[in-house]
């Protein structure tokens, strides 16, 4: 992808451990690659499609100085997380924070911190089968947004009868596929952290609940954790899931069984029948 390079910005800010770091001051050094699709910019003269870097520059200075933080990876990261949500155009930012003042007292050319983040695409299901289902769903949505998780495409909403077998009221389900640049361990926790802040209650396996969050597919990755699954490991099973997620990717390739999402929902519509 195309990349716009800045090398070696210098700012003079108030961010360390040390008392003095942020009672003087010290230079602080940024370098980053930027990475988008410049085609438009570049043959049609669309400054929508392109980012100004002598903005961005000044951006970043300032929003270097508006803080003080204790260590250059919180102010690197943030960097990285305000630049993604000014510029939406950005698919992949790496981003390196220099410390040339760092007081180490030997012989030092500089200390940094390098942070690396691209734009994914992953796909959440969502679950309620207490209170206003409906309502419970598009408040979990509206959190996603609010953590800068931008959403790609809603499936309509199924009510389906409850999986697991403990008895209970009927479900309201839903997939969305969103684009985000938290890695899939984050963005899981970022879930959990949404399921907590609505009430979620974890008392009953498979029992009901006030909101369900679960994550699908972070693109093509297979990850297996104590904390993280991917792809979910029950998605194959559940047509409550498969369902609205057919209807708003048909063609996404399971990672492991190798085969669209529509072919695994024929096999389970088949096996069921």
């Amino acid at each position: 992808m195309d990349q716009l390079q800045i090398k070696d910005l210098e700012i003079f800010a108030y961010h360390g451990l040390f008392p003095s770091e942020k009672e003087l001051g010290q230079k602080f050094v940024i370098s980053a690659s930027l990475s988008y699709d410049m085609t438009k910019a570049a043959t049609e003269l669309d400054l929508a499609s392109s980012v100004h870097y002598g903005e961005l520059c000044q951006q970043w200075t300032t929003w270097f100085q508006e803080s003080t933080e204790d260590l250059i990876e919180t102010v690197a990261y943030k960097l990285v997380e305000r630049t993604f949500e000014t510029y939406p155009l950005v698919q992949e930012i790496e981003l390196e924070l220099k410390k040339p003042w760092a007081p180490v007292h030997l012989p030092l050319d500089t200390c940094s911190v390098t942070i690396h983040r691209r734009k994914q695409r992953a796909f959440i299901a969502l679950g309620s089968n207490m209170g206003d289902k409906q309502a419970n769903l598009e408040q979990a949505i509206d959190k996603l947004r609010a953590r800068g998780i931008h959403i790609l495409k809603e499936s309509s909403i199924l009510t389906t009868e409850p999986w697991g077998g403990v008895e209970q009221d009927s479900f309201a389900n839903q997939v969305i596929e969103v684009e985000t640049w938290l890695p899939a361990p984050v963005l899981l926790e970022t879930l959990l952290v949404i399921e907590s802040e609505m009430g979620r209650v974890r008392e009953v396996h498979w029992g009901p609940r006030l909101i369900d969050l679960d994550l699908l597919f972070v693109e093509d990755q297979v990850i297996y954790t104590d904390d993280l699954i991917l792809p979910h490991p029950y998605l194959a099973e559940r047509l409550f899931v498969l369902e609205p997620l057919v209807e708003i990717a048909p063609h996404f390739i399971h990672p492991i069984l190798k085969q669209p999402i529509r072919y695994l929902v024929d096999q389970l519509e088949q096996g069921n029948a």
